[in-house]
């Protein structure tokens, strides 16, 4: 009887194959290089939250609203010191104080109330702070140096301004909640003649307030040793021309001629136009004018920045409701 050898079939060569079982096979050199291949580094790039602007603008509302409350306090009361004696704890030690809790919440807690509560305390904390910047740059710790106001005024139009450039794309709708009740109110309270109305006599009456800037600014020129100027209760002596007082007068008599005009365009019904001239005159008058104002006279500037604030805000308003 004889025997033959049988092959060994393809099959079980490829399972005794030493190939097979090579370490190769399975080597991540053998998978496809999309599958292996390593994320890329994570981005670094900031990420602008969706309320970034309502937040910043809400920081720049406590700002102005503390520094005007804190001089309106100190004026009215004659400027007292917590303390006494030895020491004084000065209001920017509590403004330093709000900074901290700001920070802390923010770090602390993301709840939905948290970016209003940090702004809140950021703008009142910082105005407290910078509102005594006048004693940080003086030697003699000078609270009411001329140049403490266009400083502090200045850290105002920053924050605006950082506002405005933290605002959403146009092709990203910004997510508001409705206020129905408020523009019912807004409806009854202020209908359309209502409000063109206080708009004109709004931009009229600051208009003309601000022409006195042109009457100065003709005094400053003429150099009649017979006209006197007094500003804040310092009379500048004749022949002079102080550079911030004639940037200031030409200033309000571009803003008065501006103001001047919206009110007769709101008058002769081109709301479109009269509303255009209400926020230029404001702006340059907000942005501009009143830096070199707050360097002459600080308590006036306050008294300024507030009124022409609520006339933007009015212009504005008329603008979204009536104006296409």
């Amino acid at each position: 009887m004889t025997t033959t050898a049988v092959p060994a079939s393809d099959d079980e060569d490829d399972r005794s194959s030493p190939a097979a079982t090579s370490p190769a096979a399975t080597s991540p050199a053998a998978t496809s290089p999309a599958a292996t291949s390593p994320a890329g580094p994570p981005s670094r790039a900031p990420v602008l939250r969706p309320d970034a602007a309502a937040s910043v603008r809400l920081v720049a509302v406590a700002f102005g609203v503390t520094v005007v409350g804190t001089r309106l306090y100190l004026e009215l009361t004659g400027y007292p010191q917590i303390g006494g004696g030895e020491y004084h704890l000065a209001h920017a030690l509590w403004g330093g104080l709000l900074l901290l809790l700001g920070g802390l919440t923010a770090l602390l807690w993301s709840d939905a109330w948290v970016p209003r509560v940090t702004a809140v305390c950021v703008g009142v904390g910082s105005g407290l702070f910078v509102d005594e910047v006048g004693k940080f740059i003086t030697a003699r710790n000078d609270y009411f140096t001329p140049l403490a106001a266009p400083i502090i005024y200045g850290v105002f139009l920053g924050v605006l301004g950082v506002s405005v450039l933290a605002r959403r794309p146009e092709h990203v709708p910004e997510t508001r909640p409705s206020r129905p009740a408020l523009t019912r109110a807004e409806d009854l309270l202020l209908p359309r003649w209502a409000h063109r109305l206080l708009l004109i006599t709004g931009s009229a009456l600051l208009g003309l307030l601000s022409l006195v800037g042109l009457v100065v600014l003709v005094a400053l020129w003429s150099s009649d040793p017979g006209v006197s100027i007094v500003l804040d209760d310092r009379v500048v002596p004749p022949g002079t021309r102080p550079p911030m007082l004639v940037v200031a007068s030409a200033g309000e008599a571009v803003v008065g001629v501006l103001l001047v005009l919206a009110a007769g365009a709101l008058a002769l019904g081109r709301d479109r136009v009269g509303v255009r001239l209400c926020r230029a005159g404001l702006l340059v008058a907000l942005a501009g004018v009143n830096v070199a104002l707050g360097y002459l006279d600080a308590e006036l500037v306050v008294s300024a920045v507030v009124v022409e604030l609520a006339l933007l805000v009015l212009a504005g308003r008329y603008r979204s409701r009536f104006v296409p």
